[in-house]
């Protein structure tokens, strides 16, 4: 498929790490030109996290978390709630479906699945299946299952 906007985001980030001026910048930048998305070089993503079609329309805000094994759909906004301090934090082993959002100082707890074109406004307990605008808890998965 090529470069990703997780290629991008890496690789700014790994350029700001080694102290390189303007570079990471302009990396980033030509990955949010490409593939209409914007990972942050300050949002915070384990090197496991997974998005659908390279990161296509991903909006990933400086100093959100995703942790280990989660993946972002394509379109997805991960981003703070105008005037409101905090950004999102989503755990481990999250699926978030197409198109959805998460806004605001909000925790995704570790296993949960965010529907597709939900909109998440409130912490998510771990292992909830959300759906909806505003997101609403439809289902309490048992256990964690692999792979989402």
């Amino acid at each position: 498929m090529g470069p990703t906007a997780l290629t991008f985001y890496r690789a700014a980030r790994r350029l700001r790490t080694l102290g390189v001026p303007m570079l990471p910048d302009m990396v980033a930048a030509v990955g949010d030109r490409l593939l209409h998305s914007h990972v942050d070089i300050d949002a915070r993503l384990h090197a496991s996290v997974g998005l659908g079609y390279g990161g296509v329309g991903v909006v990933v805000a400086p100093g959100v978390e995703v942790g280990e094994g989660s993946f972002l759909s394509q379109n997805v906004s991960v981003e703070p709630q105008l005037g409101v301090p905090g950004v999102p934090r989503i755990g481990r082993n999250v699926y978030v479906g197409v198109g959805a959002q998460i806004i605001g100082p909000v925790t995704v707890g570790d296993g949960a699945v965010i529907g597709a074109g939900a909109l998440v406004t409130s912490d998510v307990p771990p292992l909830a299946v959300v759906a909806g605008m505003p997101a609403r808890v439809v289902k309490v998965k048992q256990t964690m299952s692999h792979g989402h």
